[in-house]
Parts: structure tokens; sequence; C-alpha cells
């Protein structure tokens, strides 16, 4: 931006800093207006840790110049460059800089332009943030009659100009959208990484690539490069560079609240000495020397017995035996009695069980979940439940006197709920179906948190001024988060990782907010996290661990499941149903060509890896390991499985000899000009050609690609237009629009074919061998059918309805599929049992 010269100011005789913008640039229109912005918006503001102006104008020869105070030191930058810094001095340097972003935020102006090189480090200590020649001035709030402000006048950017400095840009900013104070955030976090790991978060081979990894990768973790970092600290870098602005902290002050909480609990503790009066008397000085020396000591035996006895283990009661599945359960405000919602041989019935007795009682309740139990003797429970997408459940919220009555009905397509400490008002978890949006409601109709993903649990604390919740970005999907939030309104925190599915949540006693998690598999375990984002494990258990409630005294009830899946297939040579399941988590299976065989993808503990391909003869046979990853596509020539690794590579898996290849990522291949970058979607499958030497998916832009063998892709589709089914003879996807219609659309020349036939609800599942049929399923009469579609008339002819009859123990059908020649079929269902139990002696 200019040429900085160390001046002496003759009138106040002191050094300052003069930035002068060489006569060259003078005439440029656009470095003008940013020295200038630069001066009126570090001017605007008055922070210690804010380089400080003193003076603008002009000199003879008319360059603009900024005088400023002087610093004497190094850029963060070259410290980071030359020296590993001490955690207390990284702890120390990451609290000034968020307290120079939380003055400037809240005066309305983001940096935009924030990294090493712009943040100086004086001798003393001092952090102080430089140059605000990409600054953007937000809404400012209005002055206090009192105060002297400076004036600023913004320069608007235009939509898609990209801002800031490879490597430190948000990808909001990477993408050229509109940004916000979220954006210095991410750049907060990514300088806080650097500082701990002594390299860059975000650093590739171009500029492209780098901005590639901004959007879609994580940096490796920082307990790979430095074991030393305290949990807590690693949490805050990645709290600050969510991809997503609405994941990350909300503002400066809050990271500067953990920040403090993390300097606190770090800091040295001892005895506060006047050094004066221990001079005047070494005997003092001597006696105190001796207290804490015989204090060590005292501390260091008392660790050294506590490491020698091991902890209580904790005890266990079981309080249900029969067979079925217990959806959910609470303790009553005595914590002696406990209700729960379960499914055991009338349907989905109420029941009530004493800790001190043994059985259980009907309440003569049907409900499909309990969501709260008030101070007040009601019960919050969900009825008519239906499934939306993936975990993602509502239904209606009803509330229940315990002491007997009928149930009144209060607000549809609800989630989850809880009753305030007093039991006069509920947080909710409310689906907005035509907004397609989750709402945090507290109390019902106020607003505190909106999210396109879903919010699945939540719970106010004891003393009704938090409610923590499960947030999850993405709708339907099991990943998330455990945030909490203040009840009366303000900024989302996650106190937690990333986890792979969260599914129970409750609030401890001692103020922490437990849950059970996993990140892959049903191996759910329970842990512990503060409110700083502090976590802890707490217990473990062979098979799947729900927590449900805590009571006042701390016994934690807990519903212990097992479950997998169940694959039935019928073919024309064995009529009757055979059970070909293989590990407990089959994701999706399809038929081979000949109708021989079924492609598995299994995400197991047992499988050795999180995620597994298989291959299984539908006679029985013991199934095959093909390789890694999820078996998404078997090649009509049978001699290639599609594999994806989450999030988004694809390999080739070999069915026989030979090693996988793994194919070049979509995102650093695409042909178009679309300005995002494709990857293949998690939760779709693929199609392979006739050829067996390219095939069609799903990509994150909202297209259909096209990839072959070698890594070549291209978007067939419009945005917007999305399928993965391959007609027979290779000409045709099938795809449906934005609008929800199917079409035909045509691989390289010929006119798109529309499918008026096909209905909303219609899934496609795979064409009839001779491409003139399609077999579709959709959900009906509890359960999921097939129907067979003519395409050139219309005709529907119902295949089979598959529905998961088995007692207690299934849940609905998920997947389906077809033989080529319609003479067999495949379905798979989830197939649970769970005990409730209640556990004392946890911590």
């Amino acid at each position: 931006m200019g040429q900085v010269y160390r001046a002496r100011d003759s009138r106040l005789g002191r050094y300052v800093a003069v930035k002068v913008l060489p006569p060259a640039f003078s005439t440029d229109p656009e470095r003008l207006r940013r020295f200038e912005q630069e001066a009126k918006a570090a001017a605007a503001l008055n922070h210690p840790n804010i380089v400080a102006v003193f003076d603008v104008g002009t000199t003879e020869d008319g360059a603009p110049f900024i005088v400023t105070e002087l610093l004497e030191g190094s850029t963060l930058g070259h410290r980071i460059r030359n020296e590993r810094l001490p955690v207390r001095s990284v702890i120390d340097y990451a609290l000034q800089i968020v307290r120079a972003l939380a003055a400037a935020h809240e005066r309305g102006i983001i940096h935009r332009d924030l990294k090493p090189e712009n943040i100086f480090v004086t001798r003393d200590g001092v952090v102080k943030i430089l140059d605000f020649g990409l600054a953007k001035l937000m809404d400012v709030p209005k002055a206090k009659p009192d105060e002297k402000t400076a004036t600023f006048t913004p320069a608007g950017t235009l939509p898609g100009v990209i801002m800031g400095t490879v490597g430190y840009m948000s990808p909001e900013q990477v993408r050229g959208l509109p940004v916000d104070h979220r954006t210095d955030i991410f750049a907060f976090g990514t300088i806080l990484y650097e500082m701990l790991a002594c390299k860059p978060a975000f650093r590739a081979a171009t500029d492209a690539d780098t901005q590639a990894s901004i959007l879609r990768e994580d940096p490796p973790p920082l307990s790979a490069t430095n074991a030393s970092i305290p949990r807590p600290l690693e949490q805050i870098v990645w709290h600050c560079i969510e991809k997503e602005p609405q994941h990350r902290f909300q503002s400066a002050s809050d990271i500067g609240f953990n920040l403090q909480a993390i300097s606190a609990t770090s800091s040295l503790s001892g005895f506060a000495v006047n050094a004066p009066l221990l001079l005047k008397s070494r005997r003092r000085l001597l006696a105190i020397v001796a207290i804490l020396g015989a204090l060590a000591l005292a501390v260091m035996a008392s660790l050294a017995y506590q490491s020698l006895v091991p902890p209580p283990s904790p005890k266990y009661q079981q309080l249900t035996y029969q067979e079925g599945v217990v959806a959910s359960a609470r303790f009553l405000p005595d914590g002696q009695t406990v209700i729960c919602a379960a499914r055991f041989n009338q349907g989905n019935q109420v029941y009530s069980i004493r800790l001190d007795s043994f059985g259980l009682r009907s309440l003569g309740i049907e409900a499909n979940q309990i969501l709260s139990v008030s101070s007040k003797g009601e019960v919050a429970v969900l009825e008519s439940a239906r499934r939306l997408v993936g975990a993602t459940q509502v239904g209606a919220l009803a509330r229940i006197p315990l002491g007997g009555g009928a149930a009144k009905t209060i607000l549809n397509d609800v989630q989850a709920a809880d009753w305030s400490p007093d039991g006069a008002a509920l947080a909710i978890s409310h689906f907005i179906p035509d907004k397609h949006v989750y709402r945090l409601e507290y109390p019902i109709g106020k607003v505190l948190y909106e999210t396109a993903g879903w919010i699945g649990q939540l719970r106010l604390s004891p003393d009704g001024r938090f409610i923590a919740f499960t947030d999850h970005p993405t709708f339907g999907d099991g990943q998330g988060y455990v945030a909490v939030i203040p009840a009366e309104g303000g900024n989302v925190q996650h106190v937690t990782r990333s986890w792979g599915d969260l599914q129970g949540l409750a609030w401890h006693p001692d103020g922490d907010v437990w849950y059970t998690a996993t990140d892959f598999g049903f191996n759910y375990s329970l842990y512990a996290a503060t409110r700083a984002g502090k976590n802890h494990h707490v217990l473990a258990v062979p098979g799947g661990l729900i927590l449900n409630d805590i009571a006042s005294s701390g016994r934690v009830l807990v519903n212990h499941f097992i479950e997998r899946t169940v694959i039935m297939v019928s073919t024309q040579k064995n009529r009757e149903e055979l059970n070909l399941s293989w590990l407990d988590n089959t994701e999706f299976f399809r038929f081979s060509n000949d109708g021989q065989q079924l492609l598995m993808g299994d995400e197991s503990d047992i499988s050795g890896s999180r995620h597994a391909s298989f291959l299984r003869n539908v006679d029985g046979s013991p199934a095959v390991k093909v390789g890694d990853g999820d078996g998404i596509a078997l090649s009509p020539d049978g001699e290639w499985v599609l594999s994806r690794i989450p999030p988004d590579q694809l390999v080739l898996l070999p069915t026989g000899a030979g090693e996988p290849r793994r194919l070049v990522d979509p995102s650093l291949t695409s042909n178009t000009s679309h300005s995002s970058q494709p990857a293949i979607r998690a939760d779709l499958p693929a199609d392979w050609f006739p050829d067996s030497k390219r095939f069609a998916y799903i990509a994150d832009d909202h297209r259909t690609h096209l990839l072959d063998l070698d890594g070549h892709d291209v978007a067939l589709t419009p945005e917007g237009t999305t399928g993965y089914l391959v007609t027979p003879d290779g000409q045709h996807v099938l795809v449906r629009s934005g609008g929800g219609t199917f079409d035909l659309f045509p691989v390289s020349a010929g006119v798109t074919v529309p499918l008026p036939f096909l209905l909303a609800d219609d899934s496609p599942v795979r064409f009839t061998a001779d491409g003139k049929d399609v077999y579709v399923k959709t959900r009906e009469n509890g359960g999921l059918s097939v129907y067979r579609v003519n395409l050139s008339t219309g005709h529907r002819t119902l295949f089979r309805h598959f529905h998961a009859a088995r007692g207690n123990l299934a849940n609905d059908v998920g997947t389906v599929d077809v033989t080529p020649d319609g003479t067999g079929y495949a379905y798979g269902f989830r197939q649970s049992s769970s005990a409730l139990y209640v556990v004392d002696g946890l911590k």
C-alpha cells in the first residue's frame, strides 16, 4: 500500500511512523481509496491493541500520508517463522488480538485482511493490529451525545470480488460472498493455529489449491505438531475455523471469554509474597520455603495414594427386562420414579417404574417419546411422530397431567421439548415446513436460534439460565455438536467437537452438559462438557449407550441397546427370503448385473476400518471384503467397485487381482465454469454406464456429473437438475429438476424426454434390463412400496410392499433393490433391542 518512514515529530519531541502513498500510486483511484479508508478506519478506533493514528495529510508533491505511533519490535509472522512461541505467550497474544477485534466490531468495522504480517508485537509484548486498507464498515451503533466520533464513509464491494490474503481468507471470502465480522473470526482462528503449529493452517502448491483447501479441508490436528497444546485451546481453533459462519464463535468477545478461562486455569498457583519484607527476615523466608515444601510433599503423597487406589466402579440397576425398545425415559421430580415410552407388546406405551421395586406399570398413555417432566407434575410427550429425513423426526407436542387426565395437543412439527425449572414454559425444537428450517424457541413463539440443519435434543439448565441442544449443520445427518445458548437469547457456543452422531443430552447437577455420542457405528459412549468447552470421557460399554436423564442426586438414566441392519433377499432360485446380513451397519446394497451378488457398504467397528465394501453371493456364502470405503456401485463387467471414502474421495476397488485406483478429486478436474467446486454427495449412490468406463453421480453443486476412469470430470446437467440412474443403452440419465419433475436427460446428442408419469414422492431404484420400465419406491401404508412404471404409457404396477413386521424389534424398511431381470429383490431394515438402567457413581 505504501512506504513507511521513521520520523521525528518536532512539535511534541517524539518519534513517529509516516506511511506515504508514492506519487505513482496516488493517481490510482482504488489505491487512494484504500489508503484513505485505512486512515479513517484506524482513526475511528481508540484501543491499545490497534495502531494509533495521529495525523493525515498530503506532501508537497501530492502524495497522501498517515502519521501513526512508531512501533519497535517485529511482526507476528516474523516471530512465528523464527521461534516456537510458548503456549502462555500464544494465549496472551490471542487475548490482545480478540480484544482489538471486539473493539473494531463494536464500531462496525471488520478488518478483512487479518494475517500474521498485519499484527505487530512490540518489544514489551504489546500486540498491535495494523493495515485497515481492506476494512469494511458494517452498521455502526449511534454514538452517545458526548462521544467524539470519526466520520467514515465505506465503499461497497461488488458481489463476487475476492478481498483478502490467500491462506487467511474465510470460505465466504474465497467464494466472493458478502462477509461480516465472522470473517475476521475465521482469520483469527488460522493465526491462532499458526502460532501453535508453527505452520499455516491452509497452504498448498498454488493459490487455487489453497483456496480449495479452505473450502473443503481441515488442517492437520494440532496435537500432531505440539502435544503440549491444551485441548480447550485446540477446540477454540476448530470453533473459529468452521466452514459455515453460523457455526463459528459469533463474537470476538466470546473467544476472549474462553481464552481468559484457559489462561486462568493454566496459570501457576501459589502464595502472593511481598519481596521487601522477605529480605528483612531470612528466618521468615526459610519458614515459608519449608511450608511450601511440606505442602508440596503432602500434595505429592496424596496424588500418589489416589493413583494407587482405583476409583469406585459404577453401580448398575436394570429397570426393564422385556423384549422391545425403550424410546425415551425421564426421572420424576422425586428422583425415585422413572417414566418411559417403550414399544414392548402393546405399541408405543408410557410406563412408570419405581427404583425400590420391580416391574412396569402402564399409565394408559400412548406416545412415541417422553420429552420432559415438569416440576408441576405434567409430562410433555411426542405423539403421531413421523420421520422426515435421516434422524429428523417430528410430531405433535402434547402435555399430560401425571395425576390423570386427557392429553392436550400444543403444537405440531416438534422434534424435542423441555420444561423450564418452574414448569411454566417450554423450550422446543420446532420444524418450519414452508421454510424448511429448524428453530429453537423459548418460550414457544420466541425464536432464539434458526438453522437450515436441524436441532435434535434440548435441555434447560437446572437454574434456567442456559439451554443445551444438539446442533446438526446438515438436515437429516446425525453429525453435529453440543451447543449452549443463554435462555434469554444471545450467541450460540459449541462446547464439543464435531461428532459423527449425537443421541442423548442432559445437564449434570455440577453444571456440566453430559451427552452420548459416536464418530461412527452405534458404539455411543457417555461424555461431559463444561460451558468453557472442556470435555472428558465418562463411560463406555459394549453396544450402544444413550443418555436419557440425570437426577438432582447425580444418578444417571441410560438406555443400553444393540442395533444392526437386517438384509432379506429373495431370488428366482430361492423364493423363501434369506437373511444375508453381514456386519452391524450396512449403509447401502445393490445387486450385480446378473443378480447373483450383492454389493454392500458397511460402517462398522467390526470391519476393522471405518468404512468397508463387501460382495456377497445371494446363495448365502460368506461375504468377501473388497476394500475400504462405502461401496456404492458395481461395474457392469463386475471388475470394479466404485467406493466413496468420506467426505468426497472416489476410489476404484478391483473385485479380483489388482490395486485400488484413487480417482482424481472431482473438485480439481471439473471442466465446468461453475464457481463452486463439486464433490460427490455423501448421501447418494452412483451408476455405471454399460461400457464400465465411466459413471454418473450427483455433486454438491446440485448437478449431475460424469466421471471416467482417468478422473476426467464434466458437469452434465444445469444447476438444480440431478440424478444418477443411467439407462441401459447409456444414452440418458434419469434426473429430477428443481420443480420436482422427472426427465431423461441426454448424455450427448438428443433431446430431454419428460417423464410425467413419475410422481413427486417417487424415488427411482433401477431400470429394467430392456430400459422400457423403471422401478420406483415410495413410502405408503406404514412401509415401503416398489412400483414398476412403464416409461411410454405410465402404467404403474405394484411390484411389492415391504414392511418390517418383526414384532417389537424392527424399524421401517429403509433400502430396497430389484434384480435387473425383475425376478428377485432385497430390502433392509434396522433391528434393535434395548434395556433401561440407572447408574450410580459416575463422574
